[in-house]
């Protein structure tokens, strides 16, 4: 499970199989390697990178992962996020503070990320008339994200992420929701086509929680 992405062709990728399958019709993809592109960065040392003056930082809590993939065009393809298994891995946003109490209206912010960020999700396929229920391992982020950029919280509470590198998709993209509860910071993301036969949705928390903040 901790193997880097760019070492696992072929296993389903969460963050880049919704974005796939709506794209191009594919249950998974395998994720490009960060190796040989500079727009993919490698995050195994970020969480020992220098911060942007004091930031508090907000650690992703995996028990809150929910994951739905359901494509019925055709068959039925269907995905659902095991919460009951093992987390490997470990990934955290960090937003600049003034008072170290809450975040600043504007400013800068960074994402970490180590390990695989990876768990099993439940399987379910009908097709041809058989039926095959198992299990597989899924990530929650494609490994491209970037390290981080600017931000503006509005006045709903949402941050609007402004990312200076990486790739991002669904829950970290522009068409993501990230809105910032108390100690929450709640993402979520939902795509869907072709009269929604074919529907993805994303939602998990970032708890406060130290991770390296610069205090």
């Amino acid at each position: 499970m901790t193997t880097p992405l760019s070492r696992r062709p072929g296993v389903p990728t969460l963050a880049l199989a919704a974005a796939a399958v709506l794209a191009a019709a594919a249950a998974a993809c395998a994720p490009t390697g960060p190796a040989n592109d500079a727009t993919c960065p490698s995050h195994g040392q970020d969480a020992v990178r220098p911060t942007n003056g004091k930031m508090l930082g907000f650690a992703l809590n995996p028990k809150t992962i929910s994951y739905h993939f359901l494509d019925v065009r055709v068959d039925t393809v269907e995905y659902t996020w095991d919460t009951s298994q093992v987390y490997a891995g470990f990934a955290c946003l960090r937003f600049q503070t003034t008072d170290s109490v809450h975040i600043n209206p504007s400013g800068a912010f960074q994402f970490l990320m180590s390990g695989s960020n990876g768990a099993y999700m439940r399987r379910h396929l009908t097709g041809g008339g058989t039926t095959t229920n198992d299990s597989v391992i899924g990530y929650v982020f494609s490994g491209c994200e970037g390290t981080g950029g600017t931000y503006q919280l509005q006045t709903d509470n949402s941050l609007s992420l402004n990312w200076t590198d990486g790739q991002q998709t669904l829950i970290l993209s522009p068409t993501g929701l990230s809105q910032l509860k108390g100690d929450t910071v709640w993402s979520s993301v939902t795509v869907s086509t072709h009269a929604d036969s074919l529907h993805g949705a994303w939602r998990f928390a970032w708890i406060r929680e130290y991770c390296g903040e610069g205090f």
